[in-house]
């Protein structure tokens, strides 16, 4: 069998992260009423345990911060994230999660793990995915870098 080139293998990924996403955003959307997006930053706010600055929420995102304050504006407009002054500095905008915010986020926690284990995880052996998460350690940058 050829050895296939890192173009190729590159693309195969690209597609797989594609298709997954595009599916778990329809699924999320159909079962929930929000999106990949909306899930992403409730997740990205609840795992944190406190309110998060929205610089470092955007970071964590990996999108602009126009993209990520209008996300939040739209979850703040259905009550699910509050806007809070910084405790050192009032003009720092941190967000949390509201009660409905956290019900929601629990919500879909359950169909986002269920869509990650049915299009990705079930296809994989434990010997698959150790290799997988070995070799994607090595590719990816640390969070600190």
């Amino acid at each position: 069998m050829a050895e296939t080139g890192i173009v190729e293998t590159w693309e195969r990924l690209v597609r797989l992260q594609r298709m997954t996403t595009e599916a778990m955003d329809e699924n999320l959307r159909a079962r929930c009423g929000h999106s990949l997006d909306d899930y992403d930053v409730l997740h990205q706010i609840a795992v944190n345990g406190a309110p998060i600055r929205m610089g470092e929420l955007a970071e964590r995102l990996l999108v602009a911060n126009s993209s990520c304050h209008r996300i939040v504006g739209r979850l703040v407009d259905a009550g699910l994230v509050d806007r809070v002054p910084g405790v050192t500095d009032r003009r720092e905008v941190l967000v949390d999660l509201t009660t409905d915010g956290r019900r929601l986020y629990r919500r879909m926690a359950v169909v986002h793990t269920r869509d990650i284990e049915r299009l990705f995880g079930s296809r994989l052996t434990a010997d698959d995915r150790s290799h997988l998460d070995g070799v994607l350690g090595r590719v990816l940058p640390s969070p600190a870098a």
